[in-house]
């Protein structure tokens, strides 16, 4: 593939999803800006039940990543049936997912909220958030759908439309709710759920209407939508649910994680809420060169051109290894002014400065397992070598070697942040790099796909 090609081609997925993601960071980041003037206490509640919410947004994305695989190949080889009957069943499990998130915050947020802490106030004010914040899953879940078959069929222009109208709900409401400015009722945390429903209402709105109006795949007839027969379910499962219980396993583990921090204390829980919402807006650029990958190699293997999928594949691992040196070294230098954005209290920014001196030095180590998982193994086809690495690394060595940290060794939040990145990114590195080498990855789901 002539470089230029490639470069013309990955930027025109990866821009645009990576503004969207930038616009969905920026979201966190205010939210956290925002609440955070209200306290360390408010801002550690709202990072526990935005926990639920992370949880549910992550299983969406092993939906839409196994749906993914399907519909990049399928647009490949031009198989609109097939791109068709994949969006239908992503819809109606996306759908039947979040009703269920849905319910348990509604009938049960108290227990959710104790899974990390054991704060009376904390809690209350995590239910209040959880409660109404829920109302916005299943609009959560028709925009993950619909948009991951537009950025799946190269239309990222309009997912990137509703992020913007999205966020701009977001930041109107939230300064109107939380605080009562212009006549309206200051309600604090509960202001800022009811801002973040109202958000994702319009990122769902946007979305469908726009694909409808300009006659994309969402404009698809109810009958291609149902065209589902067993042959292609029992395949669709075959490939889809290893990455959905990838998703599913690995957001578990980092509740775990999350509960770990959370019973250090709420002011460790603060400093890690503020150093999540850093590492969101960090992390853009390696979800669009993610996105970018996974259409671009989907679509080769779906031509039956493999050998493009796999230099795709190199020169994607290679930016990715290139961008977060770049990023990790910008982390570094900003540290100080980012963290003065954030009205917490002194401890609480000292041990975000040194986690995110941890960030920034490790962000390679981090990166090169995402994009081999999530933009190359899972767009050829190979969405269970994933599943196996990501599940022992994560339950038979980090969570063990964290929780020992943090709770029986009472090392301090830095340490023991420093030990749950290393304990399974050094060797995720390695396995995933021998198995990119080996090419068995490389497994079409399409008729017009084959192996060299």
């Amino acid at each position: 593939m002539h470089y230029s090609s490639f470069t013309r081609t990955m930027l025109s997925i990866a821009v645009p999803v990576t503004l969207q993601n930038l616009l969905f960071s920026s979201f966190t980041l205010i939210d956290t800006l925002m609440i955070g003037a209200l306290g360390d206490t408010p801002l550690a509640a709202v990072g526990m039940a935005g926990k639920w919410t992370w949880f549910f947004t992550i299983v969406l994305f092993g939906f839409g990543s196994g749906a993914s695989v399907f519909i990049a190949q399928y647009f490949g080889a031009g198989d609109t049936r097939g791109i068709h009957r994949t969006y239908g069943l992503l819809t109606g499990g996306s759908l039947f997912v979040s009703a269920a998130f849905m319910a348990a915050a509604l009938l049960m947020p108290e227990r959710i909220i104790r899974l990390f802490s054991t704060d009376p106030q904390a809690i209350a004010l995590g239910v209040i958030y959880l409660r109404v914040i829920a109302l916005g899953y299943p609009f959560q879940a028709l925009a993950r759908a619909g948009g991951t078959l537009l950025q799946s069929t190269q239309r990222v222009v309009i997912p990137f439309a509703g992020a913007i109208a999205s966020v701009a709900v977001n930041i109107v409401f939230n300064a109107l709710l939380i605080f009562g400015l212009c006549g309206f009722p200051a309600l604090g945390v509960c202001g800022a759920a009811i801002a973040s429903v109202l958000a994702a209402a319009v990122n769902a709105l946007v979305i469908y209407g726009a694909g409808w109006s300009r006659r994309t795949m969402l404009r698809a007839p109810l009958a291609s939508l149902l065209d589902i027969d067993a042959p292609f379910v029992r395949e669709y499962v075959r490939v889809s649910a290893p990455a959905l219980l990838n998703e599913t396993v690995w957001s578990m583990g980092n509740l775990m994680y999350s509960a770990v921090f959370g019973h250090m204390g709420t002011g460790a829980y603060a400093a890690i809420t503020v150093v999540k919402s850093i590492e969101d807006l960090t992390s853009v650029a390696f979800m669009g060169l993610c996105s970018s990958c996974a259409v671009m190699i989907g679509s080769f293997i779906g031509q039956g051109e493999i050998a493009r999928a796999k230099d795709c594949a190199r020169r994607h691992l290679a930016l990715t290894i290139g961008f977060s040196v770049l990023i990790g070294g910008g982390v570094l230098l900003l540290r100080t002014p980012l963290l003065s954005l954030f009205g917490v209290s002194s401890a609480v920014r000292q041990d975000a400065a040194a986690v995110l001196i941890i960030y920034a030095l490790e962000m390679t180590l981090r990166n090169i397992p995402l994009i081999l998982v999530v933009g190359i193994f899972r767009a050829g086809g190979d969405t269970r070598f994933g599943l196996i690495v990501d599940s022992l690394s994560l339950y038979l060595i980090g969570l063990p070697a964290t929780g020992a940290a943090g709770l029986l060794l009472h090392w301090s939040v830095p340490a023991t942040y420093l030990v749950m990145y290393l304990s399974e990114d050094v060797l995720k590195c390695v396995v995933y790099g021998l198995h990119m080498r080996s090419g068995r990855w490389i497994r079409p789901v399409t008729q017009g796909g084959s192996h060299e």
